[in-house]
């Protein structure tokens, strides 16, 4: 085994020699407050797209740092059987009044809405729900996540949400029916949290001042054409794994496996799975009321299955496929049909929490087959196989150690907040764990982005 110790001398060493060192064109530890400021951002993400969009069009000096070799970290857009998909996030949540609805103009997007009322929900067995069931279920969703539920917890204890609201227990439920419909709505809260309803707070779940938006938007050209428009004209450094980041002097050293760079500020967007992990050494240590922020966020899961299929042969005006479970541990609660957006016949199926967890393990065929299995219910032995698939495994990439954050039982909104304050005025925090407004969504990210570029910007004058 490699000597740690030693490896972490070594990387202070260079850290300690670039303090001393400017290695970015024009870099000088001492800085005037009227002239630009030289930045650096952690991660080609949409945040940091989005604060170094900000940043570089306010006349400052930005390199970003990304590790992978691709720029939109979690929002990553591939080429599927002739039509563009995103494999991480997918969806523009609410687009009246969101940042992302102007920038996907700007790129050319045809949004494509997906709408709940557009569901065909079987039982477990594969019958398929009568309307008036479908609608029950749905009416339970709203109640579910409306401010002003019916099911608000207002314990003074924080408890899981699946301990708050009774529905949620099949063990509560009265008739086998449902006790699977219990089943299926913890599966839904997996796949919205990303964590299970037994982890996510009751407290936070319900504390919210906005509704979940009903308005949903899947994009024609994908999430990478907002990320490259965001991208155009700066400078990003791919394959520059970051392993450091010491306040030196007046400036912030950041140093990654070859190389050291020197800059006035810094804004890392890391996501909350690689803080989690501590694969980022800070120097000095990050304050405790950020590393307890770190520690208490949630880090959620949701994956894809994505299968493509030689011919449709579900219902050609179906959103999404829903089936109900006997047990809590729904491979395939949520199945979303691309059929009437791109016109070809490709599903994707949503797995969330420990679920997802489960089967990250299995081949790639394996998921498959179990999706298979859910289809074969839905409608019979005969449909065909699937010509193409594609699996996501977001807690066993590297860069990104899980999907997006959720807020679990003794953490609260105030984590998020505490994540976002500035270091000794020079080290500052976005993402989709590191912002007020909206956590865990992309277009929360980008605004994360946008309010630590004006935080950095903010210090140029002071």
């Amino acid at each position: 085994m490699p000597n740690a110790h030693a490896g972490r001398r070594a990387l202070f060493q260079l850290l300690a020699a670039a303090a001393t060192t400017p290695l970015l064109p024009g870099t000088s530890q001492a800085r005037t407050p009227a002239r630009p400021l030289n930045v650096i951002v952690i991660g080609a993400g949409i945040a940091g797209l989005g604060a170094a969009r900000a940043l570089h069009d306010a006349g400052h000096r930005v390199t970003i740092l990304e590790a992978r070799p691709r720029t939109g970290g979690r929002l990553h857009t591939v080429t599927f059987r002739g039509i563009r998909l995103d494999l991480g996030g997918a969806w523009i949540h609410g687009p009246e009044g969101n940042p992302l609805t102007p920038l996907s103009d700007q790129a050319g997007i045809r949004r494509m809405p997906t709408y709940d009322t557009r569901s065909v929900m079987f039982d477990a067995d594969g019958r398929r729900l009568t309307e008036a069931e479908t609608t029950a279920i749905f009416d339970t969703v709203g109640r579910l996540i409306e401010p002003n539920s019916p099911y608000k917890y207002r314990g003074a204890r924080d408890v899981s949400l699946a301990e708050a609201v009774p529905i949620l227990d099949p063990t509560t439920r009265a008739t086998p029916y449902d006790r699977r419909v219990a089943n299926w709505l913890s599966s839904y809260v997996a796949g919205y949290a990303g964590g299970d309803a037994s982890e996510v707070s009751a407290q936070s779940w319900f504390g919210g001042d906005g509704e979940i938006p009903e308005e949903n938007h899947l994009l024609d050209r994908g999430y990478n054409a907002i990320t490259d428009l965001l991208a155009r004209g700066l400078d990003i450094r791919h394959r520059q794994q970051v392993r450091a980041v010491r306040l030196a002097g007046s400036g912030v050293v950041v140093a990654t496996a070859t190389e050291a760079f020197f800059a006035d500020r810094v804004v890392c967007t890391l996501p909350i799975g690689i803080l989690k992990r501590g694969e980022v050494e800070f120097d000095p240590p990050l304050p405790a009321a950020h590393q307890g922020a770190i520690a208490r966020i949630g880090n959620g899961l949701l994956n894809k299955i994505v299968l493509a299929f030689p011919r449709g042969f579900w219902p050609a005006e179906a959103h999404y496929l829903r089936m109900l479970s006997d047990t809590r541990d729904n491979v395939a609660p949520e199945i979303v049909s691309l059929q009437p957006h791109v016109n070809q016949p490709i599903l994707v199926a949503l797995v969330g929490g420990t679920a997802a967890q489960r089967i990250e393990m299995l081949p790639d065929a394996a998921q498959a087959e179990l999706v298979m299995g859910a289809l074969r219910r839905m409608f019979g032995t005969a449909i065909p196989r699937p010509v193409d698939m594609r699996v996501t495994r977001w807690s066993r990439d590297i860069h990104a150690r899980g999907a997006y954050s959720f807020i679990p039982v003794g953490s609260s909104a105030d984590d998020h907040e505490a994540l976002c304050r500035p270091v000794a005025g020079r080290l500052f925090f976005a993402g989709e764990a590191a912002t007020t407004e909206d956590p865990s969504y992309a277009h929360g990210a980008l605004l994360g982005g946008r309010r630590a570029a004006q935080e950095v910007a903010a210090t140029a004058t002071a």
